[in-house]
């Protein structure tokens, strides 16, 4: 088997690329490759071309950064039932949440190596493959935002997050759309939030996922309804604190396999696949149940 690890300099610590190097090293008999990345969306490039060019081979992708660094890798195989998968986590990584809160169980890079093959469920989109959540509303308002303060250099990523995030809760326009999903059929309604997620985790604190199973082919949705400001901070606020109950005052909640989703009006709209934005008019995802051969560490060593 070729191990491939891909490195996002950007969300890892300084200098983790060679670090790894230094502990592949002295692993006996391992085939590896380290590549950094050097631009956004380049994760998809590199996947391409060694899915290409070890076409014949086993492969073992490790993904080392946040969620958004694992989606485009995804976007870059062919084949997913080829390969396997694991995740050395910086940033977010909000999919791992639902085995541990301990991310430094996912940093044993020996633990992975010899780690267990696992079948988890993805997310398969017209946009591409999510593995954690898909999401649309004040959210992905938040996430434009934060990129815009961000390219034009203003503040520190914390104070980004923090104005995006009041403008989500206050600032977000309604917007009307037509959905269907499991048992339900919505037209021209008002929604201001909306989650179907594989995970339980959005935004590395919401807690706004039922089901935390990730094998069963079924995810769960959150969705609010064309809510004032006040009762969409608490619902965001319910959420950031796990307050499931809660959550269900300003928010619907249930669970399902596929979503179809497009404005009433037909306008473009933004969606959010694991941290990363793009826009459609027409927006359909469904649960691949098992889709993906994963690593989880291995505990034993």
């Amino acid at each position: 088997m070729i191990h491939v690890f891909i490195v996002n300099p950007i969300a890892c610590e300084m200098g983790y690329a060679q670090k790894l190097r230094n502990t592949l090293e002295q692993i006996p008999n391992l085939h590896y490759y380290v590549f950094s990345t050097r631009r956004r969306g380049h994760e998809k490039e590199i996947v391409q071309l060694i899915c290409r060019f070890f076409d014949n081979e086993e492969l073992r992708f490790y993904c080392c950064g946040g969620s958004g660094t694992m989606r485009n890798m995804l976007d870059g195989i062919s084949d997913i039932s080829k390969v396997e998968l694991a995740m050395i986590p910086f940033g977010t990584c909000d999919f791992l949440k639902v085995f541990t809160d301990d991310m430094s169980f996912f940093r044993d890079v020996k633990s992975l190596i010899y780690g267990e093959v696992v079948y988890v469920d993805y997310m398969s989109t017209n946009l591409g493959k999510a593995l954690n959540s898909v999401s649309f509303g004040a959210d992905t308002d938040s996430l434009r935002v934060g990129e815009d303060l961000r390219s034009i250099g203003l503040g520190r990523r914390y104070i980004n997050y923090w104005i995006a995030s009041f403008y989500a809760a206050f600032l977000s326009p309604k917007k009307s759309y037509d959905l269907k999903f499991e048992n339900n059929t919505m037209s021209n309604t008002s929604v201001t939030i909306m989650y179907f997620g594989n995970g339980s985790v959005i935004g590395g604190r919401f807690h706004v996922g039922l089901n935390d199973i990730v094998d069963d082919g079924i995810g769960s949705y959150c969705y609010v309804k064309g809510k004032a400001p006040y009762a969409r901070l608490m619902a965001l606020s319910s959420a950031a604190r796990g307050d499931e109950k809660k959550l269900s005052k300003y928010a619907q909640l249930s669970t399902g396999r596929f979503l179809k989703a497009r404005r009433s009006n037909g306008a473009a709209f933004n969606v959010e696949l694991d941290g990363e934005l793009f826009t459609t008019v027409d927006l359909d995802v469904e649960i691949v149940r098992q889709g993906i051969k994963f690593i989880l560490p291995n505990r034993g060593l």
